[in-house]
């Protein structure tokens, strides 16, 4: 039976690897008198990097145990050797030392597919709304332009996966670029999810919006070919990159056991398991530098630029000279006022593992941010957890259980057969009576003891504790209690004669308990929908048509930059529910005021997410203008509407039904 043995202490292990840490630590710093200062420097840069990275490790380790709790490996935390204790085993060849097979009940993976199955099945869409007057036009336009980046990059899929990561670890992480996709040969805004594994941030953020995050980045493991069309734009650039990585293998197959995750739990910062794959750091950081503050008052425009107050200076002489030979006073030529401010803006560095700077500048984007959008939960007092930590207690807990109903039931009589020596038969053994016994239609004669007068007796034994079966269902309850996730939000079927009302409140009551992780998992994805909107404002220069599922309006489907041009402090991104329940919910109102006739057919059409909808109104659209090139004598009457008639509203009615 199993028994509770102690955790190993890491200390030891711990110590040993800080020592190692430190003097690889201490040989990269003899080697920086042999650099350039700028390799000095870059080398500081990523030691400070490799800091805060190593702060995560805790976080990582937890991350792992819940992957492999939720991947259903779930005898793998270390023990004791019971044989040895200077050696530690998993719990797992513990249990197999005893001669049992180490069962496991996965419930948090049930769990998990109930909470992707609800962020499934409430899906939303990404609107743009417009907090002025008159700017719904420019908002129409870029919530389609969103709804084109999503379909894009599949960001329904993306964010899923997302969520399984905001569940495991408490912390998702999406990176929003400006790429080239090679599939379309354009360039367009790509968005990819990244692994917490490599991502890493200065850790004594407080914040849960991340607004006191200064330093952030990740470690890229990549091709020296992706290298080379990253930041290669001559031969000689390409020739340095490939002299910078010129330790890197090539051609060497490594045979990993299917998709091994231990690549990733074993990463370390400075050397990447594959020597096949180039490391290149993505360091993005606050710097302080002297800008200057402008009003000008020719356009009573205010904005931070990098000119300096004598470029203004020269500027205003230039405007006086232009306006005198023009004819025009000194004192009324508008001329523009500078303050000097320290400003801090986002720098980035691409570096080599050796401090080598790949490219290096400004944030390009005209939002002055880094490219990642990352969020942890819950963040309090700067502790992050995920929703399967909750629950691991519970399920090794019923693991527990059923170990120990497997070695109370091995333990117990199964049939066992008592047979008396002196009433086996002469010429039979022991093995011929058992074998003699156990077939069909057996005979076995023999002479009873007149001294003793036994017969023989099989023995089974009930194997089942009383009390444990209730322990179980216990635990089970506990789990779904902690989770939030039981009831009708499981899809259990409901007691007999229950109204279908109380079980809609029953499920609307059991999602409140996960609505606070659903929120903060939206409240990220408003974060990146906001960086997503921005980059559409900065690079979406030209006309896009978008062909938008359902949308059938032709001039929100073409994208006019200068319809949304500097409109960027005027909108607001938000969430809007784009269930199937809520379209049925849209189309039956939109039926019933055209069945009503306070709507008409090309209204319904417009604003119906049928399938077919947009092949109907397309077809009514060029039968009026036949009528209109046939020369009709009263436009009304061919702009009838076509469901007044009773029968083709019926019509109309029994093809929306179906």
């Amino acid at each position: 039976m199993i028994t509770e043995v102690t955790k190993v202490p890491f200390a030891a292990y711990r110590m040993k690897q800080d020592r190692e840490e430190e003097q690889a630590y201490i040989e990269r710093v003899l080697m920086l008198d042999k650099r350039s200062q700028e390799q000095q420097d870059n080398m500081a840069l990523l030691e400070q990097c490799r800091g805060w990275w190593d702060s995560l490790r805790d976080f990582r380790q937890r991350r792992r145990r819940n992957r492999m709790y939720h991947r259903g490996k779930q005898w793998q935390d270390l023990v004791l050797d019971p044989d040895d204790d200077s050696k530690t085993i998993t719990e797992e060849e513990y249990i197999k030392k005893q001669g049992k097979v180490p069962l496991k009940q996965n419930i948090i993976r049930q769990m998990m597919k109930n909470l992707l199955g609800q962020h499934r099945a409430s899906q939303s869409k990404t609107i743009v709304l417009s907090r002025s007057k008159g700017g719904e036009e420019g908002a129409d336009l870029l919530s389609n332009a969103i709804m084109h980046v999503h379909d894009l990059n599949f960001l329904e899929e993306l964010d899923t996966r997302s969520l399984e990561e905001f569940a495991l670890s408490g912390m998702v992480v999406q990176k929003e670029t400006y790429k080239h996709f090679k599939t379309r040969d354009q360039e367009d805004v790509r968005v990819d999810n990244v692994n917490p594994n490599r991502f890493f941030f200065n850790t004594d953020m407080q914040d849960v919006r991340g607004t006191d995050v200064r330093i952030l980045g990740e470690i890229i493991d990549t091709t020296i070919d992706d290298i080379v069309s990253t930041f290669a734009k001559t031969p000689e650039e390409e020739e340095r990159i490939m002299e910078l990585y010129s330790t890197v293998q090539k051609d060497v197959f490594y045979d990993y056991t299917g998709l091994d995750a231990s690549r990733l739990d074993n990463l370390d910062f400075y050397l990447p398991e594959d020597t096949t794959k180039a490391r290149v750091y993505e360091v993005w950081y606050l710097k302080s530098q002297w800008r200057t503050k402008v009003h000008d008052y020719a356009d009573g425009s205010y904005e931070i630029t990098n000119l300096s107050m004598e470029d203004i200076a020269i500027m205003n002489q230039e405007r006086i000279a232009f306006g005198k030979n023009n004819g025009v006073e000194e004192y009324d030529i508008p001329l523009i006022e500078g303050e000097p401010i320290k400003e801090q803006v986002w720098m980035v560095k691409y570096l080599t593992p050796f401090g080598q700077t790949l490219w290096e500048g400004e944030s390009p984007y005209e939002h002055q941010e880094h490219p990642y959008s990352f969020h942890a939960y819950p963040m309090i007092d700067g502790e992050v957890w995920g929703f399967v930590e909750d629950i691991i207690d519970q399920q090794r807990y019923i693991n527990r259980m059923i170990i120990m109903m497997d070695f109370i039931m091995s333990a117990s009589a199964k049939g066992v057969l008592m047979v008396p020596e002196d009433v086996i038969p002469d010429g039979m053994n022991p093995e011929d009576f058992a074998e003699e016994w156990r077939s069909f239609n057996g005979v076995i004669v023999y002479k009873p003891s007149a001294k003793h007068g036994k017969i023989p007796e099989q023995i089974t034994s009930n194997s089942t504790v009383v009390g444990l079966g209730d322990m179980i269902k216990f635990q089970m309850q506990f789990m779904s209690d902690i989770s939030g996730i039981h009831g009708a939000i499981q899809g259990k079927e409901a007691r007999s004669g229950t109204p279908s009302s109380l079980y809609a409140q029953e499920a609307s009551n059991a999602s409140t308990n996960t609505l606070d992780f659903f929120m903060s998992f939206n409240f990220f994805r408003q974060k990146r929908d906001e960086k997503i909107l921005k980059l559409i404002l900065q690079y979406y220069t030209e006309e896009r048509y978008f062909a938008i599922e359902g949308e059938t309006d032709v001039e929100t489907k073409l994208f006019d930059p200068n319809k949304v041009k500097g409109k960027l402090y005027d909108l607001k991104v938000a969430q809007n529910n784009d269930t199937p329940i809520y379209r049925q919910m849209i189309n039956e109102t939109l039926t019933q005021l055209l069945m009503n006739q306070l709507i008409d057919i090309e209204t319904y059409l417009e604003n119906s997410s049928m399938p077919y909808a947009k092949s109907i109104l397309d077809s009514l659209r060029r039968r009026k203008e036949e009528i209109e090139e046939r020369g009709a004598p009263d436009m009304a009457a061919a702009n009838q509407d076509m469901p007044s008639d009773p029968k083709n509203q019926e019509l109309l009615q029994k093809a929306i039904m179906q």
